[in-house]
């Protein structure tokens, strides 16, 4: 199975929107983070994107529906207008963590490149175990961006409002050659094949520099 990993970088207090359209189209769920803006004002103008409070919203997304996925939001969301959000997809090279989306990593298989971004979601306050975990087996630094998840169809309620439990995204730039242990040993210790306790991909990197600890 293919699956690709879909950003929307949209206003503040809309990705929840975004992501009950994408369900709606056949997405399981997904993450929430609160980002802003640093870029200069008239390049944000160019976008339409002038409020520099933003959400991104990350998604898991079976190949077969991308197209579907794309034109849903892209009509729904009115990505078409000025100021409404940006969305994009990229392909994955592998998914732990869901069994609608699992695929293995092939470190020999056709067009992988030399590094991959390597991407946890895990429930808050776990971050640094993944970090740790990863280190032993060859990683170098990493980066972990605090956010909300939202993966069940009935998320549980307190007074009519929706709980959204907190989650940690680490982002990882590894050596493909080392993804493969690194994801055994993580998946192990987070228990990821475990339903809710996170998920594990990785993608492509082109290119990438400063990464001394590794290439040194």
């Amino acid at each position: 199975m293919q699956t690709v990993l879909f950003f929307a970088i949209v206003k503040k207090g809309t990705a929840s929107y975004f992501l009950e359209q994408a369900r709606l189209a056949g997405a399981t769920g997904g993450t929430i983070f609160q980002a802003e803006g640093t870029i200069a004002n008239p390049f944000l103008d160019l976008l339409g994107l002038n409020d520099s409070k933003r959400e991104v919203l990350l998604m898991l997304v079976d190949y077969a529906n991308e197209a579907k996925i794309h034109q849903v939001l892209t009509d729904k969301c009115e990505l078409a207008k000025k100021g409404k959000g940006i969305l994009f997809s990229v392909n994955t090279t592998s998914v732990y963590g869901s069994k609608q989306l699992k695929h293995e990593f092939n470190q020999g298989g056709q067009g992988v490149s030399k590094y991959q971004l390597l991407a946890t979601i895990v429930d808050r306050d776990s971050g640094d175990e993944v970090v740790e975990t990863a280190r032993a087996e060859g990683a170098g630094g990493a980066t972990i961006i605090h956010g909300r998840g939202l993966g069940s169809k009935k998320a549980p309620k307190i007074f009519n409002v929706q709980i959204e439990p907190e989650k940690e995204l680490v982002l990882m730039i590894v050596e493909s050659q080392k993804v493969p242990e690194i994801i055994e040993k993580v998946s192990h210790a987070m228990d990821i094949d475990q339903p809710g306790k996170g998920i594990l991909f990785t993608v492509d990197v082109n290119e990438v520099s400063g990464l001394f600890q590794q290439i040194n």
